[in-house]
C-alpha cells in the first residue's frame, strides 16, 4: 500500500510539474511576442527621430508647431497600431494553444488559481468547445460554455454566492496592457528626446548665421 501511495504521489507531482511548465511556456510565449513588438517600435522610433530632427531643424516656429503636432499624432498612431498587432498575434497563438494536448492541464491550473479566492462549490464559464477540457466534478459543480471571444481560459463563479474570478486569457492581457502602455510611452518619449534639437538653440544658431527666424 505504501508503494502504491508513493506512486500516486509521484504521479501527482509530475502532473503539477507539467502544468507549471505549460503555464511558464505560455508566459514565455507572450513575453516573446512583446519583445518582438518592442523591436518593431524601436525601428519606428528611429525613423520618427530623423523625421522630427528634419522638421525642427528648419528653425521656423510654424514648422516646429507642425512638427510637434505631427509627432503627437504619430505617437498615438504608433501606440494604437502596436497594441492592435500585438493583440492579433497573441490571440492567434492562444487559439493554437487551445487545440493542443496540454490545454486541459492549463485550464485546470487556471481553475485552481481562481478557486483560491472563492468558496466552493463553483460554476465554471468557458468558451464554446472548451468544456471538454475541464471536468465538472469535485468543487466544480457545473461547466457552462457561455463565454465568447475571450481567447481561452475561464471565469470561475461561486455557485451559492456572488464571488467571481475572471481568469480568461483576454482579461489577463488587459491587466498587462496598462503597464506595457506606460513603458511604451516612456520609451518613445525618451528615444524621441535624445536626438530632437532644442528649438532655442536652433534659433540662436540661425540668428548667428544671419538666417531669418520667425516667431
Amino acid at each position: 500500500m505504501q508503494d502504491l501511495s508513493g506512486f500516486r504521489e509521484a504521479l501527482a507531482v509530475q502532473r503539477m510539474e507539467r502544468t507549471l511548465a505549460l503555464k511558464r511556456a505560455v508566459d514565455e510565449e507572450i513575453a516573446d511576442i512583446i519583445t518582438a513588438r518592442r523591436l518593431e517600435v524601436e525601428g519606428v522610433v528611429h525613423r520618427l527621430r530623423r523625421a522630427s530632427a528634419a522638421e525642427l531643424n528648419a528653425g521656423l516656429s510654424a514648422s516646429r508647431r507642425y512638427g510637434e503636432r505631427r509627432m503627437r499624432s504619430c505617437r498615438i498612431e504608433l501606440r494604437n497600431a502596436f497594441f492592435e498587432r500585438m493583440e492579433d498575434r497573441i490571440a492567434e497563438r492562444l487559439r493554437e494553444l487551445r487545440s493542443s494536448r496540454g490545454y486541459g492541464q492549463i485550464m485546470a491550473a487556471l481553475a485552481k488559481e481562481a478557486a483560491e479566492n472563492l468558496s466552493p462549490p463553483f460554476v465554471a464559464l468557458v468558451e464554446r468547445g472548451d468544456a471538454v477540457f475541464l471536468r465538472s466534478d469535485g468543487d466544480i459543480r457545473e461547466v457552462r460554455e457561455d463565454l465568447e471571444n475571450v481567447w481561452g481560459g475561464l471565469v470561475l463563479t461561486e455557485a451559492e454566492g456572488r464571488g467571481l474570478v475572471d481568469n480568461t486569457f483576454r482579461t489577463r492581457w488587459k491587466r498587462l496592457r496598462p503597464s506595457l502602455a506606460g513603458e511604451l510611452h516612456e520609451r518613445l518619449e525618451s528615444a524621441l528626446k535624445e536626438e530632437a534639437p532644442d528649438p532655442r538653440q536652433e534659433a540662436a544658431g540661425l540668428q548667428q548665421s544671419g538666417s531669418p527666424v520667425l516667431s
